[in-house]
């Protein structure tokens, strides 16, 4: 397998250097970490349940070239932080293509929380890559000569309105089977349209897994059936557009990704890279119909380009409302 960079992305990198403004955002943000710290209010929660900690961290984006400095920086701070539940709200792999697999599985089975691990799946993650083609629509992408460099000016230059819609194609996407036998390796529980609870101190704790929203795969009915309503519930979801969906249904915290927290924090960039129906879940905390949501800005990304939007861990701690 070629580890090699192409010749877009050295091309990409001499640019970065030469510019002098694209240093930071392509050297050196990309490889920061940051830790948001949050206390979050829960009606419902048990005191028992009281103190529980939950990390979370999203779109990794795992390839050829993800950097092992962050690889390190990851497995150092989870376990320094030592959360009792470890969630990922999705996008394991890029563009549905699993690469340094054997690295990839080490590095899960480095995190290791109490009460459990659990995971979902995001748009890169399925037996397809989906995304959103000339109409708007949610679609498969298809073979193209384009790097991803050109791939990512592509879209700066494009001026597409989401219609919502997903296509066929990407309905008839497939889930990623290699993806899920590696995760069976690891102390990862894939949650695909499904509910768990968990026990901690005699008290229960809901946790909820979403199918992705862009391949018309989220079905909260579904997901939601065994969904115990005498407990608080945790929820996980890829796609920030479903939060405003989620507001009808049970749970208390809602956790997303998906937008890299704009990743170019910059007027009219970042709505070209993270493109959503509704623009004020880009990132962040927020309160919806009395349940908390945060949309985490992830770790990695399929261009390593990164401004104002450094790479984060989230931890929550839970306590009585």
């Amino acid at each position: 397998m070629n580890t090699k960079k192409t010749w877009s992305e050295w091309l990409w990198d001499f640019w970065c250097i030469v510019s002098i403004i694209g240093i930071w955002p392509r050297f050196i943000e990309p490889q920061l970490l940051g830790v948001s710290k949050l206390t979050l209010p829960i009606a419902n929660l048990p005191s028992s349940l009281s103190g529980l900690t939950i990390l979370q961290f999203s779109d990794l984006h795992w390839n050829n070239l993800f950097s092992k400095r962050l690889e390190k920086k990851l497995i150092n701070k989870i376990k320094r932080l030592k959360p009792d539940i470890i969630v990922f709200t999705g996008d394991w792999i890029c563009r549905s293509k699993i690469e340094k697999k054997e690295q990839l599985k080490f590095f899960l089975n480095q995190l290791q929380a109490p009460l459990g691990c659990f995971t979902i799946f995001g748009n890169h993650d399925y037996d397809r890559f989906v995304t959103i083609n000339e109409k708007g629509d949610y679609d498969v992408e298809y073979p193209s000569s384009s790097s991803n460099i050109g791939k990512g000016f592509g879209r700066l230059l494009s001026s597409i309105r989401l219609t919502g819609k997903v296509t066929d194609a990407a309905k008839s996407t497939l889930i990623h089977a290699e993806l899920c036998e590696l995760l069976k390796e690891t102390p990862f529980q894939m949650l695909d349209n499904e509910t768990i609870t968990i026990s901690h101190k005699n008290k229960q704790l809901n946790i909820c897994g979403l199918g992705e929203y862009s391949l018309g795969r989220f079905d909260p009915e579904k997901a939601f059936r065994k969904y115990n309503k005498a407990y608080p519930g945790v929820i996980l979801s890829h796609h920030p557009d479903t939060i405003e969906i989620l507001k009808k249904y049970p749970g208390d915290l809602i956790l997303v990704g998906h937008t890299h927290g704009g990743q170019v924090n910059l007027p009219f960039f970042w709505s070209k890279f993270t493109q959503l129906e509704n623009k004020k879940y880009k990132r962040g905390l927020k309160i919806v119909d009395k349940k908390w949501a945060y949309i985490n800005r992830g770790i990695g990304s399929v261009i390593h380009f990164r401004w104002f939007a450094t790479p984060e861990l989230t931890l929550m701690t839970l306590k009585q409302g």
